[in-house]
């Protein structure tokens, strides 16, 4: 652009600058203008307001009228103010035109007074008012009409004023330094412009310094630049060389993120690197033990290379050892250059006099900095001076993008090994199954448990474990091997896998498990000298979309049932399918709080009074049903809810009795005997409450005791605390007296099944008898529950029994019974 041209650009940039900032002035007056007048306006009608909302609840109408009258007269800003007491009509107005007239237009509240007069210039508003006629509470409307010409004539008055004295100022201000810029340094820059179009050796002085220097300074930059000349064309023919170096980079990267494989990878990278004009010969080789295996190269003219050919990595001298080799052992990049003045014997030297290749470099493949290499990646050029700096920085950084991406396949591969096979037995594993099912092809799914393989992993150890699953596995699938149709998996744990394929039949299918667990339990596996017996359950399952649930039910059932194997039938389903309702009624139970105790009195039979009581676990439905422990207790202890409900029977029995005079006992199953989370939980809150002599621990002895030292532990510390213990279902178990020998016992409570025999069984009066007398001699009280009627009460009495518990005298009830 000219200097004239530039000037007078500048003043014409300069007076719009001046515009704009007139304008600028102007918008940020009118904004403050109009929110300084929105302010006086909504001071002078907060007022108004008040006035009028008095004189509406004196029923006032003329005194509005003079309020109107009064603001309008005295606020200029303020055309017409009118009062609507039913928002449709006006009923008083300072313009009494409009009195009795209907309201018309859209009228925005008040309170965005101040946005409505800055961004849309409205002028109407209205506010409501709220007052009391009597004992009713009414509202009304002020609206409010501005007056467009008092507010807006200012603005225009003062847009007028800022533009003019802006403009007359800044102009003055510009011409004065448009004259001086162009003196002192327009009409220099102009000669200086000339002198370099001319490029004219030969400077002048300036009365500003900096143009002077400037003016030596183009002086000398003519002659340097003709020198720069030289090195920059020499420059952009090595840019170009680079150029296509890195776009050969860049494709290859691109196809490392395609490619489907390793050989699909490398061959791809070395066709597109000895496509470039620098190079003519590469191939990539991979470690593989003591050897370089040749994995791909490009087209060789020499017809030396050849697929998979080992390159040895131990060389017997130095000099003779192929670069290649060098770059792998060293981890380092390798240029050999001038090979026509080289002499070797090595491989890659002939190939390079064959070729008439001048230079070559290796670089080792790596997948990480510190990682050591995978492989080289080797590249013979005719060049003899060699490689640029920049080229072997591109060519080593693709070099570990090809490791990296080797690396990844590699790993890869692991991993969907990993993911698809059983690391013990290397037998596919439950995703290979999910897999095989999914397409739909099978004709049945059995599923293989070996029976006891705790007992193994805890008395021989893991290690030996895991040896008995990957022998067990090995010895399948020799079974299996003659049987085309039938794909062995091995699932989690000790669970194996048979899918019988869509051309077999069930029956021989079938028949062949039958076979297979009858030869499990004649074969004998020795680990370590140690000789092992398996047996195992099988469930089977024909193929439906379910088939691998519908095989777990049948294994399930089949173990429930004892067993060697088990079809699937949907009895076992539906089982299923009632447990997990049950689950989720017991949870919902819980959350809502409908785990409740009942309590039962026990009667001594002497005196006929309640002596104690038996709290029992009762779940209530929310319709008001309550469901007996019978229902649902089996199933919450095969899941964590169980000691949760103990938990809560704790709580909310010690509430009860922490105030009553009577002793309670409450049920423990062996599961909470040995769990030590509940015994501490049981004794903090006997201790917070200090009703350790009101309790009485019941276990139950038709569960059986396992762990007798667990057992004794738990009775031994809460009886040190004053607690008491019964064995409840006495007679029903297990043991028999073998719980009263081991364990310190205050109370036998005889099972039911025995107690209501005794009308009409002499065995049942025989054992009874016995029981209570070999408890007596041992001070051990007894108790006779399911007393049903008058004929077992005498009898338990005539037996000698201290105390009975049955519907006879009371039913559970949520409430303790008050005696008279």
């Amino acid at each position: 652009m000219k200097i004239q041209r530039f000037n007078l650009l500048s003043i014409f940039a300069f007076y719009i600058t001046i515009g704009v900032l007139s304008s600028s002035f102007y918008y940020v007056e009118r904004i403050g203008t109009l929110r300084y007048l929105s302010q006086g306006i909504n001071q002078s009608l907060f007022r108004l307001e008040e006035d009028i909302q008095k004189s509406l609840q004196q029923n006032r109408l003329d005194t509005i009228q003079t309020l109107l009258d009064q603001a309008s007269a005295i606020d200029d800003a303020l055309a017409v103010i009118s009062l609507s007491l039913d928002g449709k009509s006006i009923a008083v107005s300072s313009s009494r035109s409009l009195s009795g007239k209907r309201v018309e237009g859209e009228y925005l509240p008040l309170a965005k007074i101040s946005e409505g007069l800055i961004e849309k210039e409205y002028l109407h508003y209205s506010s409501e008012l709220s007052y009391f006629s009597g004992a009713t509470k009414k509202r009304a409307l002020l609206l409010i009409d501005l007056d467009k010409a008092f507010i807006f004539e200012r603005l225009n008055n003062i847009a007028m004023f800022y533009g003019a004295a802006l403009f007359l100022i800044l102009g003055i201000v510009a011409l004065g330094m448009f004259g001086g810029v162009r003196r002192l340094i327009i009409r220099p820059l102009e000669r200086i412009t000339l002198r370099a179009l001319a490029q004219d050796g030969v400077h002048e002085n300036h009365r500003i310094e900096e143009l002077t220097i400037l003016d030596e300074a183009l002086c000398d930059s003519f002659h340097s630049m003709r020198i720069q000349q030289e090195k920059l064309k020499e420059a952009l023919k090595e840019s170009f060389y680079l150029d296509g170096i890195l776009r050969t980079v860049a494709d290859i990267n691109q196809f490392l993120i395609t490619a489907k494989n390793i050989d699909e990878l490398l061959n791809e990278s070395c066709r597109r690197l000895a496509e470039h004009p620098g190079y003519d010969l590469c191939y990539i080789a991979l470690k593989e033990g003591d050897n370089l295996l040749l994995q791909s190269y490009s087209k060789d003219s020499t017809g030396y290379l050849y697929p998979k050919m080992k390159i040895s990595l131990e060389g017997s001298q130095v000099d003779d050892v192929d670069p290649s080799v060098r770059a792998v052992k060293e981890n380092r990049i390798v240029v050999m250059e001038h090979l026509e003045y080289v002499n070797s014997f090595g491989s890659w030297l002939f190939i390079a006099e064959k070729g008439q290749y001048g230079s070559m470099i290796s670089l080792p493949l790596v997948s990480a900095i510190d990682a050591l290499p995978l492989g080289v990646m080797t590249l013979y050029s005719k060049r003899s001076e060699g490689f640029e700096p920049k080229e072997i920085a591109m060519l080593e950084e693709l070099a570990g993008d090809i490791g990296f991406a080797v690396h990844s396949f590699n790993q890869r591969e692991q991993l969907k090994y990993h993911l698809t096979t059983d690391s013990i037995t290397d037998l596919p594993n439950r995703f290979s199954l999910v897999d095989t099912l999914a397409q739909h092809n099978i004709c049945a799914l059995a599923i293989i448990n070996i029976d006891r393989f705790g007992d193994i992993n805890e008395v021989y150890g893991i290690a030996i474990g895991d040896t008995i699953l990957a022998g067990y596995g090995h010895w399948l699938r020799l079974k299996i091997a003659s049987q085309k149709t039938i794909a062995l998996y091995k699932l989690g744990s000790d669970e194996y896998a048979l899918v019988a394929a869509h051309r077999s039949n069930l029956n021989v299918f079938m028949n062949f498990l039958e076979g297979l667990i009858s030869a499990t339990q004649k074969e004998s596996f020795v680990i370590e000298g140690i000789e092992i017996v398996l047996t195992i359950t099988v469930g089977v399952a024909p193929a439906t979309e379910s088939v691998l649930e519908h095989a777990t039910a049948a294994l399930k059932q089949a173990k429930r049932k004892r067993h060697s194997m088990e079809l699937f039938s949907h009895d076992s389903k539906h089982e299923q399918e009632n447990n997990i309702a049950w689950y989720k009624r017991i949870k919902e139970a819980i959350e809502e709080s409908r785990i409740v105790p009942y309590f039962q009195p026990i009667i001594d039979n002497k005196s006929g009074t309640i002596i104690k009581y038996e709290a029992l676990i009762r779940l209530i439905e929310p319709d008001g049903t309550v469901i007996s422990p019978y229902l649902f207790l089996e199933i919450a202890k095969k899941t964590k809810l169980y000691p949760e409900l103990t938990k809560i029977m704790i709580d909310k029995v010690v509430k009860v009795f922490k105030n009553s005079p009577y002793p309670v006992s409450l049920n423990l199953s062996t599961q909470d005997l040995i769990n030590p989370d509940l015994a501490n939980y049981l004794e903090r809150a006997i201790h917070d409450n200090g009703i350790a002599k009101q309790m009485i621990f019941e276990i139950l002895e038709s569960e059986g005791i396992g762990n007798y030292a667990a057992v004794s532990e738990f009775v031994d510390r809460f009886k040190s605390i004053g607690c008491r213990f019964a064995i409840d279902d006495f007679g029903s178990g297990y043991s028999n007296f073998d719980h009263l020998l081991k364990l310190n016992i205050d109370t036998l409570k005889i099972d039911g099944t025995l107690i209501k025999n005794l009308p009409h069984d002499r065995n049942a009066q025989i054992f009874v008898k016995h029981i209570c007398d070999f408890a007596h001699e041992m001070g051990i009280s007894v108790v006779a529950e399911f007393v049903a009627n008058e004929e077992i009460y005498r009898h338990v009495k005539e037996i000698g029994i201290d105390a009975s518990q049955g519907y006879y005298f009371y039913e559970p009830s949520a409430l303790l019974i008050e005696e008279n």
